[in-house]
């Protein structure tokens, strides 16, 4: 079985990876990696017919890695991004229009030691807190980002119906982060039916909630220009559903595997124990979790939204008008179709782990019976 769902990955993993070659080439035609050598005259100035003040810097920059390794620039930097001698970022390039030479101007700085450090930092808490079960999830999500890079962003951006592509990506990683993180067992099977069935309602809830509200799909600057740039081939209102689908994926995984081993465990502590007192123990234990779950995506998505939040909070538009423009509605939405997922995966797991999982107790025998 782990052995087939390896394979199933490898070659999910490889099909895409021509399609990214034409659109890396591009990328190294127009962007270095380069290191700010020396800064002349810097200061802030008034941006000419408004009362606005911007901050400027004259660099002198040598790119340190690309195809043009070696080549020395010098440019006006006006970006809210200021550098320091010996930073370094990525350098951009736009050829020159006619007889004017090429515009080059600071993309964004290099990032990657801090995020090596988070990424690095992550890995040792993870492994020294939960172990093997540690190890085992952090490679179930490296797969699952693997899949989602290099599986289902190619397969939307190929015209796949998102919907239907999101729901199958959304099996896939939710089957192997399952059973690379807790193994093949049955408990495993039983959390995953749970996790199946409660994916599915939030996609039909998603869907008609969706369609009832009458979303574009272009509630983002991101969205907008997707659609421009594919000429509107990508469907963006199932997009929008696809992107719910995956933002609950982690946490239904979460929910149905401990409801389910919470019924294992009742089980196995008292083999005795009739299906309905297991039902109502896992539950009192379940309402407690789910009830914390009624908080995750809920504040998760505010957390996201929290400048567009600010942006609006000096709007003098009553509540009811602000709530009802689609950035904000798309976001409630997201949320509660989501949450209301998870609470419906943690019964639904704990329904079928108590009928599974319950130990098989011998027929009475004439015998017994007359006893």
């Amino acid at each position: 079985m782990r052995t087939a769902l390896l394979v199933v990955a490898i070659g999910m993993l490889a099909a895409p990876l021509g399609a990214f070659a034409q659109a890396e080439s591009s990328f190294e035609e127009s962007t270095f990696l380069a290191e700010v050598e020396s800064v002349g005259a810097s200061g802030t100035r008034t941006v000419e017919g408004t009362d606005l003040t911007e901050t400027y810097q004259e660099l002198r920059v040598r790119i340190i890695q690309g195809a043009r390794e070696g080549e020395v620039v010098s440019f006006e930097n006006a970006t809210p991004t200021q550098l320091s001698e010996g930073d370094r970022f990525y350098l951009h390039r736009e050829p020159g229009i006619f007889s004017e030479g090429d515009i080059w101007s600071v993309w964004d700085p290099d990032r990657s030691g801090v995020l090596l450090m988070l990424v690095a930092l992550f890995v040792l808490v993870s492994v020294a807190v939960a172990g093997m079960a540690g190890v085992r999830s952090l490679i179930a999500l490296a797969t699952s980002f693997a899949l989602i890079i290099f599986g289902l962003v190619p397969a939307l951006s190929s015209g796949f119906s998102p919907v239907i592509t999101s729901i199958g990506f959304g099996i896939l990683i939710l089957a192997l982060s399952m059973f690379v993180t807790h193994g093949v067992n049955r408990p495993t099977v039983v959390a995953l039916l749970g996790s199946f069935a409660a994916l599915i309602v939030a996609a039909v809830l998603a869907q008609l909630s969706v369609t009832a509200a009458k979303l574009s799909g272009i509630a983002s600057d991101e969205a907008a220009y997707l659609s421009f740039a594919t000429a509107g081939s990508i469907d963006l209102i199932g997009l929008l559903l696809g992107g719910i689908l995956v933002g609950i994926i982690g946490v239904l995984n979460d929910v149905s595997v401990s409801q389910v081993h919470t019924v294992a465990e009742l089980y196995d502590a008292n083999p005795e124990l009739s299906p309905a007192r297991v039902w109502k123990k896992a539950m009192r234990v379940g309402r407690e979790h789910m009830g914390a779950v009624i908080n995750t995506l809920p504040l998760a998505y505010a957390g996201v939204s929290l400048p567009l939040l600010l942006l609006f909070s000096g709007s003098t538009a009553p509540f009811t008008f602000i709530v009802n423009r689609e950035v904000f509605a798309v976001e409630i939405i997201r949320a509660l179709a989501g949450s209301i997922g998870l609470m419906l995966s943690g019964l639904v797991a704990t329904a079928l782990a108590v009928w599974l999982l319950a130990p098989k107790r011998p027929m009475l025998s004439s015998k017994d019976t007359s006893k």
